[in-house]
């Protein structure tokens, strides 16, 4: 999820050293409050592990809903920088929002993919895990899982997927890996993640306004713990909005490109109450409905 434009790439150190044999899973699939809908014999402990036969590294790499901050971008072997406030926010259905404010006392860097609608750079739409679980050839690597990323609402337009190999880190954070296009060179990136101690993630709500054919808008917008993330997408213009639950209240980041007035995103309606499935709010010409959320 680096800005820049990523190339999915598996690492590897040679023809053998792959991904090999893989099963690609919804997020939802091991989520603790879901059954396990695996897309293979679930009755095959070799081909399709349940939740309770995966290592703890894995289910922890796998946990849903997750609240991710980063604390820092290397490229190659550079030292880590921080240039944006990021926070990634991912539903057990894999919906995600992930938005990026760039920090203005910072320096500018090659690493970015700039919204000309704000200082930023954000993106929504799903994820998908795949565990690898090794091959004849090829033993299976621990601590990790790679990540696809799948943004049709993209604040540069160039609506791509992209991918990263997540490790877990001995203090349980996690370092995410790939590598892409920068200056017409690929180059190897690291972001480091970061759970918030502080607050709690079971209690989610994700809000969709779907696509039609006669219009470009879409837009998305996850309310998590005590961070509530939306943007919009039209033809014309990209709306984003991020909230903060501080001392019982929730605020609205003044990065955000809305109006402290404007009703244009369905933030300030998710922060209100926890909405439920079927909710429904319409601002302007669209209408929001929730689709997932951590009450029925």
């Amino acid at each position: 999820m680096a800005n820049g434009t990523p190339v999915v790439r598996g690492l590897s150190a040679g023809p053998e050293r792959r991904w090999g044999k893989v099963l690609t899973l919804s997020l939802a699939d091991y989520s603790p409050c879901t059954a396990a809908k695996l897309p293979m014999d679930p009755t095959s402990a070799t081909t399709s592990p349940t939740l309770q036969t995966l290592p703890p590294w894995a289910k922890q790499l796998l946990k849903r809903p997750l609240i991710e901050i980063r604390r820092g971008l290397s490229l190659d072997y550079d030292p880590p920088f921080e240039n944006s406030s990021v926070i990634a926010l991912t539903a057990p259905s894999g919906k995600y929002v992930d938005i990026r404010f760039r920090l203005a006392h910072k320096e500018e860097s090659s690493v970015k993919k700039e919204s000309e609608h704000f200082a930023g750079y954000a993106t929504a739409g799903t994820a998908t895990a795949i565990l690898p679980i090794g091959s004849t050839t090829c033993e299976p690597y621990e601590c990790t899982v790679h990540v696809k990323w799948e943004h049709p609402i993209d604040s540069s337009a160039s609506f791509a997927t992209d991918g990263a190999d997540m490790y877990l880190l001995a203090n349980g954070d996690t370092m995410e890996v790939g590598v892409m296009e920068i200056d017409s060179k690929i180059r190897m990136f690291k972001e480091y993640w970061t759970t918030p101690k502080h607050c709690e993630s079971s209690d989610y709500v994700v809000v969709e306004t779907p696509a039609s054919k006669d219009d470009e808008t879409k837009g998305m917008a996850i309310r998590m713990g005590n961070y509530c993330q939306g943007v919009l997408q039209t033809a014309t213009d990209f709306w984003v909005e991020r909230w903060e639950l501080n001392n019982c209240d929730w605020t609205k980041d003044a990065r955000s490109n809305t109006g402290q007035g404007d009703d244009i995103l369905p933030c300030k309606w998710m922060v209100q109450d926890m909405r439920k499935v079927g909710d429904k709010t319409a601002i302007d010409a669209y209408t929001w409905e929730v689709i997932e959320a951590s009450t029925s």
